[in-house]
């Protein structure tokens, strides 16, 4: 499809997984079922041809359908339930590159905020949007009204999570290892001492090895004269905090695969 094969992102992913989920012949044959009786899909032999055609710029029909039609009829089995998971991900396969402007806009501005949070909040949000009854019956101007709508809830939500960072109040702690040079010296402390707390808490790092992090990264990190046996122990423990962090990143992501699909 449109993004690159190597990028590792959820979102492409999501798309991956998707158009490969339709080029099988079991989706493939979910897929022309689906458009057998819609003479605005119709006209598409594959969801590859009808996801291409939407992504492009050209406002020549070719004999198809206008692409307010489309998506009209798409949300119209969503809202209706009929054959909803077909609709529900023809569309996030149409608005991907939205997803991913929203996404990359949300990370400028909020570059505090993990990556795959915010992807996976854009997604929920709109899946949200699909169902919505304000886009039941609508049949113009649909994708410049999604787009509007999931930016407005999206930035909403990034404002409201950046407040919860900057108060050290956010999620579970353990995927805020790496907290961003973005932020203020202080702002940095506050996150930091909420997650190494989070760590402890949850059995990642025991109190001995807690004290040594909270002195060596906070208490006086630039005057304290340290042993190579304490300088090594404090390679491991960040080590062992990187690990845990990517390994409940891997989680996240597949939670939300198992949702989407």
């Amino acid at each position: 499809m449109s993004r690159e094969s190597n990028c590792r992102c959820l979102l492409c992913g999501m798309e991956r997984h998707l158009d490969g989920k339709f080029t099988t012949a079991r989706g493939l044959d979910t897929y022309r079922q689906y458009i057998r009786f819609s003479p605005a899909l119709s006209t598409f032999l594959s969801a590859r041809d009808l996801i291409t055609y939407l992504h492009t710029d050209d406002q020549v029909n070719n004999g198809h359908h206008s692409k307010d039609q489309i998506l009209a009829e798409l949300l119209g089995s969503v809202t209706a339930n009929r054959n909803a998971a077909t609709a529900r991900d023809l569309l996030l396969l149409a608005f991907v590159p939205m997803l991913h402007s929203v996404s990359r806009n949300i990370a400028t501005r909020s570059p505090v905020l993990p990556a795959d949070d915010i992807a996976q909040h854009v997604v929920t949000v709109f899946l949200g949007i699909l169902r919505s009854a304000e886009f039941s019956g609508r049949d113009s101007h649909i994708a410049f009204a999604i787009a509007r709508l999931l930016r407005r809830n999206a930035f909403t939500w990034a404002e409201r999570e950046c407040r919860g960072w900057a108060h050290g109040s956010t999620g579970d702690g353990i995927s805020e290892v790496s907290v961003q040079d973005s932020c203020q010296p202080i702002e940095r402390a506050a996150l930091l001492r909420h997650f190494l707390a989070r760590c402890h808490e949850r059995g990642v790092l025991s109190r001995a090895e807690l004290e040594l992090l909270v002195q060596s990264k906070l208490d006086d990190p630039h005057n304290a004269d340290y042993s190579n046996a304490s300088r090594q122990r404090m390679k491991r423990l960040l080590g062992k905090l990187r690990r845990e962090a990517q390994r409940r990143n891997q989680l996240r992501r597949a939670e939300l695969q198992l949702r989407l699909f």
